[in-house]
Formats: C-alpha cells, sequence, structure tokens
C-alpha cells in the first residue's frame, strides 16, 4: 500500500472545493468592503489600483469599480509628469489585455480600454489594430472587438479600401461571419458610391462583384445565413422616394375637407398654411387619422366657411416640405369633391428595389439552380419569393404560394412567420389588383375571407367607399382610420372582442357598420364609434352582448344618431 497516493472521496472532493470557493468569496468580499470604504474617504492612491485590480482581475464585469479606477486615473493626473502618466496607463493597457483573456466580450472592459487610449499622453491606435485582430482571431464574430476596431481604425486614419480587403480576408477565413458582412455593407457605399449620389447605394460594377461573393458563399455552404442576410442587403439599398401619392378634396356648404396620402410617414403640423384654393391661402387645421401628434401616411387637413356657391370651378394645391413636395387637384363646377392619385405601376416592391430587373431575374435563376441542388433549402426558397414579389408579384403570385407552403413544412419553428407573409402578399396583390384595374372609378373593394389576422396598406384604400373585410381573424379595427372616405364598413365573422384597442374609429363618412358574428361582449366598446358622427346602421347579430334584455336601450343611449340597429328600426324612447 506504501507509496499509493490516496484518491479523495467524491464527497471529501466537493467539501474541498467548497472550502476553496468560502475562501474566495471572503477574501473578494473584504476587498470590496475595503474599495468601497477608500471611495467614500476619498482615498485615490495605489492601494485603490490595487485592490481593484484584485478583483477585477476575476471578475471584469464589476462597473463600478471600473468607474473608481478612471477617478483614480483623474485624479492622479494633476500629480504626475506626462512621463509617469504614460508608464501608469501603459500598465494599465497590460492589465486590460489579461481581463480580456478573462471574459472576450466584456462591455465594461472594452470601455475602459478605450478611455484609457483617450486618456492617455500618447496612444498608438496602430498597436490597438494589431490586438483587435489578435482577439479576432480568437473569435471573428466577437462584435465588441469590431466595435472597438471600428473605434480604432478610425483614430489611426485607417483608409476604408484597407478595411474593405481586411473584411474580404476574414469572410475569405469563414464565410459565416456576421460582422465581417455587416462591416463590408458599411464600407461598399463609401468606396464605390453611386452617381446618382444616393448614400445608400452602390456603383453598380461592384455591386455584381458582391453579388458573385455572396453566391460564392451560400453556394458554398447554402444553409448558413450570414450570406444570405448580405445578399438580401445588396438587392434592397435604395430608399423609397417620398412623392403625394393621393390628394382629395371633399366640399360642402359649411367645410372643406383635404386628404392627403404620401408613400412614406411624415410630420405635418396643425396650422402649417399648405393648402392654396384657386390661388388664396386657406385657413384651418391639419391632423392625422389617429388624433396624435406622430409621424402618418394620411393626414386630413378641415377648414369652416359659410359659402353657398357650388357653382364656381375651384383648384386646390397643397405643398410640404419647403414646396420640394406638391400636388393639385381641381374640382369641377358642381362637384362635391374630386382627387388624383400616382401614377404607381408597382405598388408593393418588398423591400428590393435598389437594383434593375435585370440583375433580380439572374438572382433568381441563380437561386433556381441552387434549389435543384438543395431542395429543402429554406434560405433560398425564402429569397425567391422575394424576388419574385419585386419582379412580378401577380405574375409569380402561385409559385409564390407554393414555396410559402414548402416554407411552412420544412422550417416549421417559424411557420407562424411564413403564414403571415402569405397573407400580407395576399392582401398586397388584391390592393394591386384594384389599382390596376380598368374600372378607375369602382370604390369598392372585397378583402374577405383572406384569413387576416392584421391589416395593413389601408392609407392605399383612403378613397374606398365600401370595404369589405369579413370572415377574416381581425382582432381590432385600429388601422381602419386610414379609410377616411368610407361609407359601408363590413367587419362580420372576425375575432372582435373589442372595436379598437388603441385609438377611437374616428370614420366622419362611415354611415353603415356590420360587427355581427363577433365576440364582442361589452358595450361600452360602442363608444370608440362615437367620433363616427354619420353612422346610422350597426349590425351586432351574434355577439354576446345582444343577449341583455336592454341591450337596444344600451346601444341608443350610447350612439343617439343611430337609426338602425341589426336591420330594426331604433324609435326615438
Amino acid at each position: 500500500m506504501h507509496g499509493r497516493i490516496k484518491v479523495r472521496t467524491t464527497a471529501e472532493q466537493a467539501e474541498a472545493k467548497r472550502k476553496e470557493r468560502d475562501k474566495k468569496l471572503k477574501i473578494y468580499r473584504e476587498a470590496t468592503d475595503r474599495i468601497n470604504e477608500k471611495r467614500k474617504n476619498r482615498e485615490m492612491d495605489k492601494e485603490a489600483l490595487s485592490l481593484t485590480e484584485q478583483v477585477l482581475g476575476g471578475n471584469p464585469d464589476f462597473s463600478t469599480l471600473w468607474n473608481f479606477r478612471r477617478e483614480i486615473f483623474l485624479h492622479m493626473k494633476d500629480d504626475n509628469p506626462q512621463v509617469a502618466l504614460q508608464d501608469i496607463c501603459q500598465r494599465e493597457l497590460s492589465f486590460l489585455r489579461n481581463c480580456l483573456q478573462v471574459n472576450p466580450k466584456s462591455y465594461s472592459v472594452w470601455y475602459h480600454r478605450q478611455w484609457i487610449m483617450e486618456f492617455m499622453p500618447q496612444a498608438n491606435w496602430k498597436e490597438e489594430l494589431h490586438l483587435c485582430n489578435l482577439f479576432l482571431s480568437y473569435d471573428a464574430r466577437n462584435f465588441h472587438c469590431w466595435d472597438y476596431r471600428r473605434y480604432t481604425v478610425n483614430k489611426a486614419n485607417i483608409s476604408p479600401e484597407d478595411e474593405f480587403n481586411f473584411s474580404t480576408e476574414k469572410i475569405k477565413e469563414n464565410f459565416s461571419n456576421y460582422s465581417s458582412w455587416h462591416y463590408r455593407s458599411k464600407l461598399l457605399p463609401l468606396i464605390h458610391p453611386h452617381k446618382s449620389g444616393d448614400v445608400e447605394r452602390v456603383e453598380e460594377d461592384a455591386l455584381m462583384k458582391e453579388f458573385d461573393l455572396a453566391q460564392n458563399a451560400f453556394f458554398t455552404d447554402p444553409y448558413d445565413q450570414s450570406a444570405w442576410f448580405y445578399h438580401r442587403w445588396l438587392l434592397g439599398r435604395a430608399r423609397p422616394l417620398m412623392y403625394i401619392s393621393c390628394l382629395y378634396v371633399q366640399w360642402n356648404k359649411t367645410s372643406t375637407t383635404v386628404i392627403v396620402t404620401f408613400s412614406q410617414p411624415i410630420q405635418v403640423y396643425k396650422e402649417s398654411p399648405f393648402v392654396v384654393a384657386n390661388g388664396q391661402e386657406v385657413a384651418g387645421e391639419w391632423s392625422n387619422c389617429f388624433q396624435n401628434n406622430n409621424p402618418s401616411t394620411v393626414w386630413i387637413f378641415q377648414c369652416s366657411h359659410s359659402s353657398s356657391i357650388d357653382s364656381v370651378e375651384r383648384t386646390y394645391t397643397v405643398k410640404f416640405m419647403n414646396r420640394k413636395l406638391e400636388s393639385c387637384v381641381v374640382l369641377r363646377e358642381g362637384k362635391s369633391e374630386a382627387w388624383t392619385s400616382a401614377n404607381e405601376s408597382h405598388l408593393f416592391r418588398a423591400e428590393l428595389t435598389a437594383v434593375h430587373c435585370s440583375v433580380l431575374q439572374q438572382e433568381l435563376d441563380s437561386c433556381r439552380l441552387l434549389l435543384q441542388e438543395e431542395p429543402d433549402n429554406k434560405w433560398t426558397m425564402l429569397t425567391m419569393v422575394l424576388l419574385m414579389r419585386a419582379l412580378d408579384p401577380l405574375k409569380h403570385e402561385q409559385e409564390t404560394n407554393l414555396f410559402l407552403e414548402k416554407l411552412v413544412q420544412v422550417d416549421g419553428f417559424r411557420k407562424g412567420y411564413y403564414r403571415d407573409l402569405r397573407r400580407k402578399f395576399q392582401l398586397e396583390n388584391v390592393i394591386e389588383r384594384h389599382h390596376s384595374s380598368k374600372e378607375k372609378g369602382d370604390r369598392a373593394i372585397d378583402l374577405s375571407n383572406m384569413d387576416l389576422t392584421y391589416l395593413s396598406h389601408m392609407d392605399q384604400l383612403v378613397l374606398m367607399k365600401e370595404v369589405n373585410l369579413s370572415q377574416n381573424q381581425l382582432s381590432s379595427l385600429d388601422e381602419c382610420n386610414l379609410l377616411q372616405c368610407v361609407k359601408i364598413l363590413n367587419a362580420s365573422k372576425n375575432d372582435l372582442c373589442c372595436i379598437t384597442k388603441r385609438n377611437a374609429l374616428r370614420l366622419g363618412t362611415l354611415e353603415d357598420l356590420s360587427l355581427a358574428d363577433n365576440n364582442i361582449s361589452h358595450l361600452d366598446c360602442l363608444k370608440s364609434l362615437q367620433y363616427c358622427s354619420r353612422l346610422k346602421k350597426l349590425d351586432l347579430r351574434g355577439n354576446p352582448c345582444c343577449q341583455s334584455a336592454s341591450y337596444r336601450h344600451e346601444v341608443k343611449s350610447i350612439l343617439v344618431n343611430l337609426q338602425e340597429l341589426d336591420e330594426q328600426q331604433i324609435h326615438p324612447s
């Protein structure tokens, strides 16, 4: 038995580890208490630096202690010559490097290193680049290091071209490098700006080379998503233009209403003098459909007047953004309304609008080749869906639906996302068909039985007088506030427990509303219809709230102007 090493039992090992942890914890707490005492007493000396170094060496994420160290360095600045201060900072950089070995993704350490570099008398920023390269060789996707590197590059005056080459090297080492692809997207517009001057666009020759690089990546590993995300960025960098998509004017003997629809949300202030009628400025107030101060795509101008003359032709002009946006419409003699719409050949281009159709088609053809080899690759199918939506959504509608159905099967964890995409695209297609139809005067649209769970693009339907939303899965009609010309709204057979969740329904033209066969239990929600001043007909049949004996009387007390409830006349009580 002599000479054999005694092996501890499991219980003995656990007890030894516990005692070791308790010993370290005691030392840690004593050091922390001593540090807090010194900070309270403003004792900023070498002992304070030594104590904080002991604690931070094992726990570099203790932000309070880094703050204390910075206070100590600031205190030392006045008491030490430049040479001594430089030496102190150099030792601090060495200590920080050790801390990064403990936790290379510590916010506190990287921030403190940046602070020290700015604080020290003579900072060697190019030497910092070598440190960044070292830690990126350990982990090429350390975004803390990438952030610090971008800051260091700026300080060291490294050219964008050199950094672009660095990102290329990193991508060649490993295609699955999100940070390097992202860095590339920031550098490319700086090195190869588009002749149009758009800061988001890239010169075409350089763009084609990037497509080749991205294709090389996802043909090498089709299931790595980093190159697919970069590929989508290449296809969709152009900023959508701001323009007035629709101008509508409604006139009666007491007031004028002007509705303006923009291609992007915009802020219009309440008393902005942007409306001119026959050369004269019209006084009135602007508001969005929700009566709040948020930017919106639809803005409404209200003006009261007492004129009874309706036999005069009027030209209404609206001007926005220092006259950069301007539109006009002529209200003919004897007419009460008029409108003009922008000639939009393609309403919904998804997000892929930055390149020519020939490039989109070329990328689609490449994806088809890849799909033959990898028929179940979700990234290929999703990219093809977006490309087809950008090229011609109606032409590719059937194929798009087939791909989305298959994506639900191969990527079940995201089936809700794909189903939402399908609903959204289906809604866009119906609106697209309506806008491109020959019957331009048709102001009714059928969006029923489309499995919709939410409403989008309602600003495209601002001129509609009749909208059918029945047999969907809607839980709210908030977005219907954008339907500022609607007279008949059918929202029956949905999942409505209330009418709106965030805003009251402010539809001044609404006359007939059907909420039949929903889940409305409380009549209090009808208060959100009090701003619909012209509402005459309401259908609530099939809702739990109809079971109350005083149901009709309660409805009448809330909506005093209502004349017909559930297809029955309401007589004054």
